[in-house]
């Protein structure tokens, strides 16, 4: 599944997402001027960790999609203090205006928010990983035999 979302107002972006990734393609004189840069920005879904979202009302909304790593920030305008709140200094963060802007823009925070995050299977290896690790360590310690370690192993890699 693949959701698009174009907005225009206050800036011209694009916001695709589908099932590995949320792309940002930012375009026009105002993305520019506001954020130093245009051109697309791809966050792949599994860094993802939250998604901060204001409906469109009197104000502004905004989109944010939160990765482990932080926000980076941009230049143009919107890097100056005090302009637009920092809003526009985030590179994960997307300005709309107008209220029918909200429907499209919920769905697609609820699209990332069900598609976010390590996969299972990302975190399923990890997790054997860790735990063939813990009886590697027990062996070297001398606390379990070599046998002992290989049927664990074995156990866990499910082989």
């Amino acid at each position: 599944m693949t959701i698009k979302v174009e907005i225009h107002i206050p800036e011209h972006v694009i916001i695709t997402a589908d099932d590995a990734k949320v792309v940002i393609t930012r375009k026009g004189i105002r993305s520019f001027a506001n954020r130093g840069q245009n051109g697309d920005q791809t966050i792949p879904l599994t860094n993802i960790i939250g998604v901060d979202f204001k409906k469109a009302g009197v104000t502004a909304g905004q989109i944010n999609f939160i990765t482990a790593a932080g926000n980076q920030t941009t230049g143009g305008l919107g890097a100056l203090p005090g302009f637009a709140h920092g809003a526009y200094n985030k590179a994960n963060n997307v300005v709309f205006r107008g209220g029918s802007n909200n429907k499209d823009m919920e769905k697609l925070k609820t699209f990332v928010e069900n598609n976010m995050g390590p996969k299972e299977s990302q975190a399923q290896a990890t997790d054997t990983a860790d735990e063939i690790a813990k009886f590697k360590k027990l062996l070297d310690d001398g606390t379990i035999t070599q046998e002992e370690f290989d049927a664990k192993k074995k156990q866990l890699l499910g082989l």
